[in-house]
């Protein structure tokens, strides 16, 4: 079975052992990033990151990205959505279509 784990306030994230993902308690990016080493050297394929620590972790979050393992996904917390995933998802579909597919703007 493939190893998935969150990183972000346990508090928020704690329904998710249910599922059987690991949760790491992380509140601030200086915790996050020896966090996040561990769970790549333990070979977790899937990491979940709260929003709001991954804003602060662009460098170790484009570390991985041209890699096939781990997948970084950021999630949003307790505050909601900071719309860093759904931008970074924007990007993704742009360079994929050559157009801007998911923009809001109205022509």
């Amino acid at each position: 079975m493939s190893k998935i784990a969150i990183v972000g306030r346990k508090d928020v994230y704690l329904g998710f052992k249910a599922l059987g993902l690991r949760v790491v308690d992380a509140r601030t990016a200086s915790e996050a990033e020896p966090a996040i080493q561990e769970l790549v050297a333990q070979e977790y394929v899937i990491i979940f990151i709260a929003e709001s620590l991954a804003a602060e972790l662009g460098s170790v979050i484009e570390r991985y990205r041209k890699q096939a393992t781990p997948a970084m996904v950021m999630i949003p917390d307790n505050r909601g959505s900071l719309g860093i995933a759904r931008e970074r998802v924007r990007k993704l579909v742009e360079r994929a279509v050559g157009i801007d597919i998911l923009s809001r703007k109205e022509t």
